[in-house]
């Protein structure tokens, strides 16, 4: 290589050092100037610089064409309480349960219902031998028939004053203990007979006509099922959140994990030290006659806490810094810290300074900077109608779809 083409490549080198240089050094150039190098090359590298240094303040942020603000789509912002979810396991038991034992002993004559079958409160159930009972009864009406009788006559012959006033009043207490004695046997030979105190459904019989039975002999389970008691325990902790009516969600463990419900029904009058938990009892709707008592739920309820703002899972972006959204007003992006409190199914809840009804960005946020202007795309309104801005001004129809870019069937 000749000494010419090295003095000019290594010329070039310096130039463009030179350059990069004065691109990062501000006071660059005054130190290529000490060291002798030519005005017009001095010149040209600060004209470079400048140029380059306006050419990086004008260009516009990544995906946005020049002096075009972002294209974004907003959501309301609206309020909800933070909710405190208690679970327990709870078990059934019929609204009321009878089982329907004999009044005395003997030996079963009739049975008169079978597993299965429902009853009326009063209807007749079985029958006891009665022969004693029934012979009772009719030698007390035949007692009572005597003692009026004799009552009569001699309350004839006082009028007349042929007998005494204390003969009567004798004759009037021998009539009273016979009707006594009669409403007495009466009494005795009804009790051979087993009615259903409550209207239900009928268990397993366990016996059959001949069975001698005692007073501890079980006729028959009679449920009245058509609503059900589930009682459940819950940690203490929510003793104070309890309430009567407030709903209950029991989930059945054995019918396909169906689902019922209903409402606190009774709450225990203490905690039990020995497990800190309270007693609830809820009151469920058994119309269809789908649950049995002795059955396992599991049991779910809600609590109320204090309320958030609330904002659409899509709005809450993430950096070094934590979670944040894009709130927009008059056109202007600001970024809002948030901190996420509870997330939902359809809603996020935050801690940020932030009121219902303002507006947050749920899509095109990856293009918005702090305090520089957006377009609005879409929002979503309060009442759920989507709102288009476009050139020809706001419009609205009952008929979009609730978030701009989905489809009527909710699909993107």
């Amino acid at each position: 290589m000749t000494f010419a083409r090295q003095l000019l490549l290594t010329l070039g080198l310096v130039s463009c050092s030179s350059l990069v240089a004065a691109h990062y050094s501000p006071n660059f150039n005054t130190t290529l100037g000490g060291l002798g190098l030519p005005t017009r090359l001095l010149d040209a590298i600060a004209k470079e610089d400048s140029e380059a240094q306006s050419a990086q303040r004008e260009r516009p942020p990544r995906g946005q064409g020049r002096g075009q603000a972002a294209i974004v789509t907003t959501a309301v912002v609206t309020t909800a309480a933070l909710s405190d979810t208690a679970q327990a396991i709870g078990t059934s038991e019929a609204l009321r349960s009878v089982s329907v034992v004999p009044f005395g002993g003997g030996v079963l004559t009739d049975v008169l219902v079978a597993s299965g079958d429902m009853v009326a409160a009063g209807d007749l159930l079985a029958r006891l031998e009665s022969d004693a009972e029934q012979v009772a009864r009719d030698r007390a009406a035949v007692a009572l028939r005597l003692a009026e009788t004799e009552y009569t006559r001699y309350e004839s012959l006082a009028r007349s004053n042929v007998a005494s006033q204390t003969e009567l009043e004798s004759l009037r207490a021998a009539r009273d203990d016979a009707e006594l004695a009669l409403r007495e046997a009466e009494v005795a030979l009804q009790r051979r007979s087993i009615f259903s105190p409550i209207g239900g459904v009928v268990g397993i019989v366990p016996v059959e006509v001949g069975d001698y039975v005692t007073t501890e002999t079980e006729i028959a389970m009679v449920d009245d099922r058509s609503q059900v008691l589930v009682d459940f325990w819950l940690p203490e902790r929510f003793v104070g959140m309890l309430a009567l009516s407030q709903q209950v969600t029991a989930t059945s463990l054995a019918l396909e994990r169906a689902q019922f419900t209903g409402e606190v029904n009774a709450i225990g009058s203490r905690v039990q030290t020995d497990s800190r938990t309270i007693q609830v009892r809820a009151l469920i709707d058994n119309r269809n006659d789908l649950i049995r008592p002795g059955m396992s739920f599991s049991i779910e309820m809600t609590f109320d806490g204090d309320s958030y703002p609330a904002v659409d899972p899509l709005a809450v972006n993430w950096d070094g810094d934590g979670a944040y959204v894009w709130v927009v007003a008059d056109g202007v992006a600001t970024r809002t810290a948030a901190r996420i409190v509870q997330r939902n199914a359809d809603t996020v809840l935050i801690v940020s300074d932030l009121e219902a009804g303002a507006q947050v960005v749920t899509e095109g946020g990856l293009n918005v900077r702090d305090g520089a202007a957006v377009t609005l795309h879409g929002n979503v309104s309060p009442n759920g109608i989507a709102v288009r801005r476009d050139a020809d001004g706001p419009s609205s129809s009952p008929s979009a779809p609730s978030r701009i870019g989905e489809d009527a069937d909710g699909r993107g």
